[in-house]
């Protein structure tokens, strides 16, 4: 039977849209054309892919070039990182069913824990960038200063340098991660100290008032420096 939009109030069942069917809960929102990379389980990309929900907790995965895909073994785990509808990143492992040169499809889809979640969009750097004491800081000098981002995620990165800073001191870090993009400047709250030679230090820190929209950006950033790294490498 065809139903005309506004005949009648409630839609049958079997009419549902296909993201609920008796799939896993909790799931990110996905939708069908959104890019997705998919991943080994030891963080290393294979492709980079555009998804088809098919419902179930099943995803159609198509390589974004229209490419062959690589061999999968069955029942083999990977992971899956993207953006959901309403721009909010997401972090999923899944197991390979059913394979082609040209579609993977992902089952048995779970989302990853949130501190799992957060390490996982972590990416070595090893960036020029400055840095400058920002609010409380018991140091003695306050100009900008050199240093280098050894690693950077959505909430904190790793920066060395050689000015000394204590835990609980702010910093404000000023880093350019893709050349065609303008600089991220952000307040960063040092959490542990390492040493090292050279009269450097190594400060684990957390990114604060950082907002939402510059999280996703720092996010995109991140995915676009391992592509480019991954295809380094290829070449």
């Amino acid at each position: 039977m065809r139903i005309f939009k506004g005949t009648l109030r409630a839609v049958p069942e079997k009419a549902a849209a296909p993201k609920d069917q008796g799939g896993p809960k909790g799931l990110p929102e996905l939708s069908s054309g959104n890019r997705v990379e998919v991943l080994t389980m030891e963080n290393h990309l294979l492709f980079v892919g555009r998804m088809k929900v098919l419902g179930g907790g099943v995803l159609e995965l198509r390589r974004d070039t229209g490419d062959p895909l690589p061999q999968a073994l069955y029942n083999s785990k990977v992971k899956l990182r993207g953006f959901q509808r309403n721009s909010q990143p997401f972090c999923m492992n899944g197991t390979v069913g059913k394979s082609s040169r040209d579609f993977w499809q992902i089952e048995n889809l779970e989302v990853l824990q949130n501190r799992e979640n957060r390490g996982f969009f972590r990416q070595n750097t090893d960036l020029d960038a400055r840095v400058m004491p920002s609010g409380h800081y018991r140091g003695m000098g306050r100009e900008m200063a050199e240093c280098k981002v050894l690693d950077v995620s959505a909430g904190g990165a790793r920066v060395l340098s050689r000015n000394v800073y204590m835990e609980g001191d702010r910093f404000q870090l000023e880093a350019e991660l893709l050349p065609d993009e303008r600089p991220f400047s952000v307040v960063c709250r040092v959490l542990r100290i390492t040493p090292k030679k050279g009269f450097k230090y190594e400060y684990g820190c957390k990114f604060e008032g950082l907002s939402e929209q510059e999280q996703q950006r720092l996010l995109r950033a991140v995915f676009t420096i391992q592509r480019k790294i991954l295809q380094a490498q290829r070449d």
